[in-house]
């Protein structure tokens, strides 16, 4: 359903944050200014920019579009945060946050822009998100948060486009990518708190809007098309550092109380089980990455990632695995019991991709393919859900699992075997002091809706 209103000038502002858009930034831009029926201000806050971005987005646009420049990169918490801002001080009634790698159908802000103004019980309302490089797919749709895994998601997310994912429903949360906010409801719940840098700052405004009283929701009928760096083939630790970083800030303050001790545990467990194995790996990138998550979450280090926290990533994971399997032409996989399916999917890939040429017999299946019980395989492999759990010894067969762990020899076997010991004094170093943290986050007697009417209006 197209917007049936016209929306002039005064009424909305949209706000793009640009860090060496290009072409992307353009191409937003272009859909905001084809939207149907409505004429929208629209801010784009560069992030001190290296590539020319801003020069080519003034020269095109010209007085169309106001650029506001940052010194620094501020991250898009940062670009949103000054961009709220300024739309919240130049009194809009109602400001869109838009992902400068995303583009919005043209009657999408239309329909945000009504939506709210028919729906006062509404703080928010985002759009559809659909992939841009499988236009038919949703990537975020209706997303909840799950306070019992300590993770955000939705059952749409992944799925093709369907009928019943064009209504408006009730979340948490909707993502900045393509999300519109009432003027009134950032004075009284306050922005977007930009010590995030990037990732979970939006999650994080939803959700103590929703906690504020009102609405969230996603309206399936507004769609918005996003690249998204996320779904890129993943060449560093970027993403890795501030979406784990900010996600235990999160539920460390929004959690029941009651599960404190929960996730204390699962946060602590999480971290060993990561540097226990890149250790073992020689993989210094993932061990110094998680090493640095887990001590800025306990120290309360927020912002911009500082020194040895965004590493070059060296490998897949998988190469003392490689080694083992050099020169093989014939090796027989047993799968344990309770591994999830995924998991073994993705572990055979990854053998096959190592020697395309050497065959693969799968346990049981051996007799179907003529593998009688005195053949002779060149290795005897088991995948499992992790190493650590591995308590029998059956060397020379390896265990493998999904993080490239592997125990192929006494030593390995040794070295896993020893984990339970090792995380107990891991977990007696850091477990008091995480809980302090979490205690003094919980706390924070800092009134962001009284600072972010102050910013506003000093």
């Amino acid at each position: 359903m197209k917007s049936e209103i016209t929306v002039e000038k005064d009424k909305i502002a949209v706000v793009i944050c640009n860090y060496n858009g290009g072409k992307d930034t353009i191409k937003c831009i272009d859909a905001v200014i084809g939207s149907e029926n409505v004429k929208c201000d629209i801010y784009v806050v560069d992030n001190a920019s290296t590539d020319g971005s801003a020069d080519r987005i003034q020269k095109k646009f010209g007085e169309s579009v106001t650029i506001v420049q940052n010194a620094e990169n501020l991250g898009g918490s940062g670009g949103f945060g000054r961009g709220l801002r300024l739309a919240v001080e130049k009194d809009y009634p109602y400001i869109m946050m838009l992902d400068n790698d995303a583009y919005v159908a043209s009657d999408t802000i239309g329909k945000l822009y009504c939506y709210l103004e028919q729906k006062p019980d509404v703080g928010m309302v985002g759009a559809k998100i659909m992939m841009s490089d499988d236009p038919k797919r949703i990537m975020d749709y209706a997303k909840t948060i799950d306070f019992e895994k300590f993770i955000d998601g939705s059952e749409w997310c992944g799925k093709l486009d369907c009928k019943e994912a064009d209504q408006a429903r009730e979340c948490d949360f909707a993502a900045a990518t393509a999300a519109m906010v009432k003027r009134e409801v950032l004075l009284k719940c306050g922005g977007m708190d930009e010590a995030h840098f990037i990732y979970y700052d939006d999650i994080e405004l939803g959700y103590r809007i929703k906690l504020s009283g009102y609405r969230i929701v996603s309206l399936g009928s507004a769609k918005a098309w996003h690249k998204s760096g996320m779904r890129q083939r993943k060449t560093n630790t970027f993403v890795r550092y501030y979406l784990i970083r900010n996600r235990y800030r999160f539920f460390a303050k929004y959690m029941p109380e009651k599960d404190m001790e929960r996730f204390t545990e699962y946060v602590l467990s999480r971290a060993f089980t990561y540097m226990y194995g890149a250790y073992y790996k020689g993989r210094m990138d993932i061990f110094d990455t998680e090493k640095y998550i887990l001590e800025d979450f306990i120290c309360d280090k927020r912002g911009k990632a500082g020194e040895r926290r965004i590493n070059e990533l060296q490998g897949d994971g998988y190469q003392l695995l490689r080694k083992e399997l050099e020169g093989c032409s014939c090796v027989r996989v047993d799968i344990l019991p309770d591994v999830p399916k995924e998991t073994v999917e993705r572990v055979l890939d990854r053998i096959h991709k190592m020697n395309s040429g050497m065959k693969i017999v799968i346990g049981e299946f051996g007799k179907k393919q003529g593998i009688t019980d005195d053949f002779k395989f060149d290795k005897v492999i088991h995948i499992c859900k992790h190493v650590k759990e591995v308590r029998e010894n059956k060397l020379p067969e390896i265990y493998i699992d999904v993080y490239g762990n592997m125990i192929a020899n006494e030593q390995d076997y040794f070295y896993f075997r020893n984990y339970d010991n090792s995380y107990a004094f891991f977990k007696a170093i850091y477990h008091d002091s995480m809980m302090e943290t979490m205690k003094k986050i919980r706390k924070e007697k800092e009134d962001l809706c009284q600072k972010y009417r102050l910013l506003c209006h000093p």
